[in-house]
């Protein structure tokens, strides 16, 4: 059996950017929050966004069992003042598909909340990192402000 990465189209078709922020989809409320965050800083430097949803499939199984269009609901209720284009892929190698998605000159997006462990979010930070990615982590504290780490 041979497994093919499914990827929708961009909801949204927007011109290219002189900056590429991408936040890959964690929970809702941290990728609002990512998504706000690149907002932010992105509008003076003539940002967009490509918010990317890796949804795992097990390899015992052929297809998702995550309905598409629930994916796409999900993606599309996450609005910006930037323009933004939104992916779903369904991957068995979330890390892989994540990496082969990044330019060279892409910047990734991530929020976290802070906690005395590493949290997976942070961890996907240390390893794009290491592999000459940007990265900027945003934690979220309780009163839901941003502190850049």
């Amino acid at each position: 059996m041979k497994y093919e990465m499914r990827r929708t189209e961009p909801l949204v078709d927007t011109p290219a950017a002189q900056l590429d922020l991408v936040v890959p989809f964690t929970t809702p409320e941290l990728t609002r929050a990512a998504v706000e965050a690149a907002s932010t800083f992105g509008t003076e430097l003539h940002a967009s966004i490509r918010l990317v949803k890796l949804q795992m499939v097990p390899f015992h199984v052929e297809s998702s069992p995550v309905d598409q269009k629930f994916i796409e609901n999900q993606l599309s209720g996450i609005e910006t003042r930037l323009p933004i284009r939104r992916f779903a892929v369904f991957t068995r190698d979330c890390e892989g598909d994540l990496l082969a998605m990044l330019g060279p000159d892409s910047v990734v997006v991530l929020a976290t909340r802070r906690r005395f462990w590493t949290t997976s979010t942070e961890a996907l930070a240390a390893k794009l990192r290491r592999k000459g990615h940007k990265v900027i982590l945003v934690e979220l504290n309780g009163k839901k402000e941003f502190v850049y780490a």
